[in-house]
This record gives C-alpha cells, structure tokens and sequence, in this order.
C-alpha cells in the first residue's frame, strides 16, 4: 500500500482523526503532536484529506510521503539533477573512448614526433577513436631504428605508445626473413613484418617467409623485419669411417638433428633423422 504521512495542526487530535474518518478517509495510524497529529492515510486520500479539512479550524501541514511512493515523488522532484547525471555520464564515457591525449614512453620516446605522424597518417588525432590496425602500427613502429619493442594501449582517453629501444651496438639486419632449406615450416614467430607461409606449409630454399613490409591503413610502408623460423625436412646420408665420425659429420652436414637413427652399411654407417634448421631476422 503506497501511504502518505499528513501533519494536521489543530487541538485535539481524536476529534481530528474521527472528522476524516466521518469524511470517508481511513485513517492507517495516528501520532499525537505538540500543536497536532500526524494522520497516515492511503496516498490516494491525500487530496480528500486536505478538502475535509478546508474551512475547519484544522490545518494539514507538510506531507510525508512513504514507501515506493515517496521515493517517486523524491526522483521526480530531482529529475533534473538526474538527467544531468546521466549525461555526465554518457559524455564522460563517450570521452573516455575518444583520444583526448597521446602519451610516448619508455626509453624510446624520443620518436615521438614520427610517431605522432605515423598516427596522424592512420587517422588518430585529437578526439579521434583509437587506432584499429594496432599489429600494423606497432609493425611499422619497430621499423624506426633501435627500436625492439612496442606496444599501444587505450585507456581513459589517454593513447599510451612504449616504446623501447635496443643496445646501439646491436647490428640491424634489413631485408626479408628467407626460408633456410627445402622443408615444412615447422614454427613462426613475427614481430614485425607480414608472414607469407603459416606452419605446416612446404617452402622451398629461398623463399620469403616473412616480407619487410605491412599494411598501415591502406598504406604499404616498409618495416624492419623481426622474426625467426624453423624448418624441417628427413634427412639421410652414408658415412665411412667410425659410428661416433659418422654421427659428428651428419651433425655438421644437417645441423639440429632430432629422431635419429644410425644402421651399419657395407660401405659405413647410414644416418637418417628429421633436421630442422633455423633462421632469424633482428630476433633472439
């Protein structure tokens, strides 16, 4: 039941509750005052109450609302603080997914100024959405010379960019990542640069396994490759000489030689195996 509290000024307050009674109103409960008497009454009865009691020598005072009532009452009575509240709320979160500040960090910050303008090319400025292509802007980031690492993040309107750069003594290799050996790709692992064969492929010697180049929007811009691959094939060759010579020289011949397996020839010794061979472009 939604009811309401009425503050009813006047002397005697059973005569007051017996003329609303009289008048039609139930009365829920009464509490004598000092000057009067607090009547509660359903909320519906709230007018009827005030019209009993006009041009009688009581007066209905403040009205208390309770229950889901009351708080109605209080909620409009402050829809204008809500409404505001609500849109500081949707501006504050729309804010918040907007670029309101670039901030470059780490031992690498010196780039900011290309890195600002290699945002600006991808559209990112002031107020704008944050980057989509992330893989592509941190790929053409770690292009820059030195530097080793990267990373972007959005948070509270604020785009963070760390970067960190390598050892100025460490040589950076240019070009692309090639396949070692004929063989399957056995593993990739790209830091910058667009892969062009996943594991499992076959590749052939030679081929390029990781291009110095990405997509930066709708833009080809070139990177600085940092990669390392792992290829394997079955390998097998004779050998003279002892079982411990013909082993050390399938080492040297094939390198990292795993699964292996040695059977005596007339001719020596038969070594066969699954070889892998590795190569890495600015990595490990």
């Amino acid at each position: 039941m939604r009811s309401c509290e009425i503050f009813v000024e006047g002397i005697g307050g059973a005569r007051i509750v017996e003329k609303l009674v009289q008048g039609g109103v139930p009365v829920l409960a009464a509490r004598p005052q000092k000057k009067g008497v607090i009547v509660r009454v359903d909320g519906k009865h709230r007018k009827k109450v005030f019209a009993i009691l006009r041009g009688s020598c009581y007066n209905g005072k403040k009205t208390v609302y309770m229950g889901a009532l009351r708080l109605v009452r209080a909620c409009l009575k402050r829809a204008g603080l809500f409404a505001g509240a609500l849109l500081f709320l949707a501006a504050v979160s729309f804010c918040q997914s907007r670029v309101l500040r670039i901030e470059v960090v780490g031992s690498g910050a010196y780039y900011r100024s290309e890195i600002v303008r290699t945002l600006e090319r991808g559209g990112t400025a002031f107020f704008s959405p944050p980057p989509e292509h992330i893989p592509a802007l941190t790929a053409h980031i770690l292009s820059f010379p030195r530097v080793s690492f990267c990373s972007v993040s959005h948070e509270g309107g604020v785009l963070t960019v760390r970067v960190e750069v390598a050892d100025e003594a460490r040589p950076i290799a240019g070009g692309s990542l090639l396949a070692p050996a004929d063989g399957v790709l056995l593993s990739l692992t790209v830091l910058a640069g667009t892969p062009r064969f996943g594991v499992g492929d076959e590749v052939r010697k030679g081929d390029v396994i990781v291009e110095n180049a990405a997509l930066f929007g709708e833009e080809r811009l070139p990177v600085t490759v940092i990669a390392a691959a792992a290829v394997g094939f079955e390998a097998e060759a004779e050998y003279g000489g002892s079982r411990e010579e013909a082993l050390a020289q399938a080492a040297l011949d094939f390198g990292e030689l795993q699964n292996v397996q040695i059977q005596k020839t007339g001719k020596g010794w038969r070594v066969t195996g699954d070889a892998v061979v590795r190569a890495s472009l600015n990595l490990g």
